[in-house]
């Protein structure tokens, strides 16, 4: 058994970028490929493929990859192949199932078409299945792709569009809910909630193992629908609009209409909203149960299930269906059919905004320290490196990595 690329750089540390990763497994589960952005990458800086090892697989994943239109410019100094052109570069190399983690670049509008573009090229070359991961979007992700062209509201349409789309197939295109499966694993990621930690490798790589192994037995991975995320003061877009119009129709005054943007106002009705119902903690952000109970996801009847972060064990185990996930919150104190005068629930509102502030300032200073400790760790991959260093680095005899 064996791991080749094109050209690997030395028998250690990650291999060179712009190559694809292949491993020979000597056919004991299956003939999988993987294709991501570089929220996928680590696996391939950290040289940790982990229970993938049970399968032969092709891996490609770089920085900056778009899934349709043309990527961007990468931290490692060029521009990626987009999926779908990967898909036609890998062609017979691509196996029974292909796994797909991208999206945290696409603009919104390219949406659609790169879903339906993806599944047709698979399509092309037999493949039985292709399973997508979702895109994590709750308040632990703090990620724009360099062009601002994405946001964590980009990454929630991304979800419910996939869902509708997997329902569609047949079960030729399958979702695998990596974004209710990490729910609270903040160790699992950088600074941003979306790129990989080492141990964060080691958690993907075990849970796309699972979802392998399970679709390769005949299951369907695929969610009943996209996880919610908690909305609080900042939140943007449709998801905001919706809970707007659906207080609204409640008969909530929210000032300023169904505008897309969570104030202070939203989250005072929100907790207006939330006291009048009875049964709902009075927080002023749209949680699961909230959520539900205003009819903008799920089945309002339902009971929210909450969400198990497994074991980062290295095993081969099939995880089981992640439920929707739910976000908890601390209990405000107060009972939820207490009255609050809506000058304290705005003063506390101006309270968090004020906190959110000093928090961002925080990540932002965080953020610069990680970045030049990245440059010192990882100069392979480091932006103050030049494509030619990056590509003189790459230029050694190919090599096998037992």
């Amino acid at each position: 058994m064996a791991l080749t690329a094109g050209a690997i750089a030395g028998t250690a540390g990650s291999v060179g970028a712009d190559e694809t990763i292949r491993y020979d497994a000597a056919g004991e589960i299956g003939d999988v490929s993987l294709i991501g952005d570089s929220t996928l990458a680590g696996v391939r800086w950290y040289a940790d493929y982990g229970s993938l090892r049970s399968f032969d697989f092709a891996l490609n994943a770089e920085s900056c990859r778009r899934t349709l239109v043309t990527s961007c410019i990468s931290r490692e100094g060029y521009r990626s192949a987009t999926v779908v052109e990967t898909i036609h570069s890998l062609g017979g190399e691509l196996g029974d199932v292909l796994v797909v983690m991208s999206g945290y670049n696409d603009p919104a509008d390219s949406i659609d078409d790169a879903i339906t573009a993806v599944t047709d090229a698979a399509r092309t070359y037999d493949v039985e299945h292709v399973v997508w991961l979702t895109l994590r979007s709750g308040a632990d992700v703090d990620y724009s792709d360099p062009q601002e062209q994405s946001s964590t509201d980009t990454f929630r349409q991304y979800n419910e569009r996939l869902i509708e789309a997997a329902a569609e197939s047949g079960g030729f295109l399958q979702v695998a809910d990596w974004a209710a499966y990490s729910t609270g694993a903040g160790d699992w990621f950088e600074y941003d909630g979306v790129h990989l930690s080492p141990s964060g490798v080691d958690a993907v790589t075990t849970y796309i193992s699972g979802v392998l192994q399970r679709v390769l037995a005949g299951e369907d991975v695929s969610p009943a629908a996209a996880p919610w995320t908690i909305l609080v003061p900042g939140a943007e877009g449709d998801a905001v609009a919706e809970t707007q119009a659906a207080l609204i129709d409640a008969g909530i005054d929210v000032p300023g209409g169904a505008d897309g943007v969570y104030g202070n106002d939203t989250m005072a009705a929100v907790a207006a909203y939330q006291r009048e119902a009875g049964d709902l903690q009075v927080t002023g952000a749209v949680d699961e149960a909230t959520a539900r109970a205003l009819g903008v996801y799920g089945e309002s009847t339902e009971e929210p299930s909450p969400t198990t972060v497994p074991t980062t064990e290295p095993v081969v185990a099939a995880p089981a269906t992640a439920a929707p996930t739910t976000v908890a919150t601390e209990s405000s104190g107060v009972d939820a059919g207490s009255s609050i005068p809506t000058a304290v629930v705005i003063a506390l509102g101006l309270l968090a905004a004020l906190v959110g502030a000093v928090v961002a300032r925080r990540r932002y200073v965080v953020k610069r320290r990680r970045e030049r400790r990245w440059a010192r760790t990882h100069p392979a991959t480091s932006p103050l490196h030049s494509v030619a260093d990056n590509r003189r680095a790459t230029e050694r005899e190919p090599s096998q990595i037992s």
